[in-house]
């Protein structure tokens, strides 16, 4: 089982890596084979917006202008059993790098056949040939884990991008808040670790 750990950290250290690093520890001692891929490392190019990838409505992975990661990155993702989504929150939100990757990932992993009520043209997951699941992680400087319902949007927007473009289910999620004013504690470790297990679980479970 290949599980694919995507981190849209900045820093190679600190409260949101040591997460990272014990999800992943989770899925692999659950037998999975784990690979991270720390955005900030890649040469990751903003969209052009040229529509190139939503012409291309027959790929499994659709055409890009742009030569960079991204395409060794899209094929790692089709290749995916699951996914451990990894980001800070920035003003509520994914921060830039995440959101970057996620535009470059709407219309090459996803086509614009998808129709609700009389609204068509609404991406669609091309990789459908088998159900994937996901975890997400995120970590904050400021705002408590008592206040997550009201500041969730980095957590709401990573099960997006696994929901609708990764076509995984959401097996759990991990907000640690107010790191500012406070250590990473062992439970947000172990709980992240718990993550890691229970997605291999849960795609072993799928068949």
């Amino acid at each position: 089982m290949k599980i694919l750990a995507i981190s849209g950290n900045p820093k190679k250290s600190g409260a949101l890596a040591s997460l990272g690093d014990e999800a992943a520890r989770g899925a692999a001692d659950a037998g999975a084979d784990v690979e991270t891929i720390r955005l900030a490392d890649k040469e990751i190019a903003c969209c052009r917006f040229c529509l190139t990838c939503l012409e291309d409505t027959s790929s499994d992975i659709a055409s890009c202008v742009q030569k960079d990661d991204m395409a060794e990155i899209l094929h790692k993702i089709k290749d995916a059993d699951g996914f451990i989504l990894s980001c800070p929150m920035s003003a509520g939100h994914i921060n830039a790098q995440m959101k970057i990757f996620e535009e470059r990932c709407v219309m090459t992993l996803c086509t614009p056949t998808k129709k609700i009520l009389w609204v068509s043209g609404i991406p669609e997951s091309r990789i459908r040939e088998k159900k994937r699941h996901a975890v997400t992680i995120t970590t904050t400087g400021v705002i408590p884990n008592a206040f997550r319902p009201l500041f969730h949007g980095s957590t709401r927007e990573m099960a997006s991008i696994a929901r609708g473009i990764f076509n995984a289910d959401i097996v759990g999620n991990l907000y640690a808040g107010r790191l500012w004013f406070r250590n990473l504690s062992r439970r947000d470790k172990r709980k992240a670790y718990r993550l890691g297990k229970s997605l291999v679980e849960a795609q072993a479970m799928q068949g």
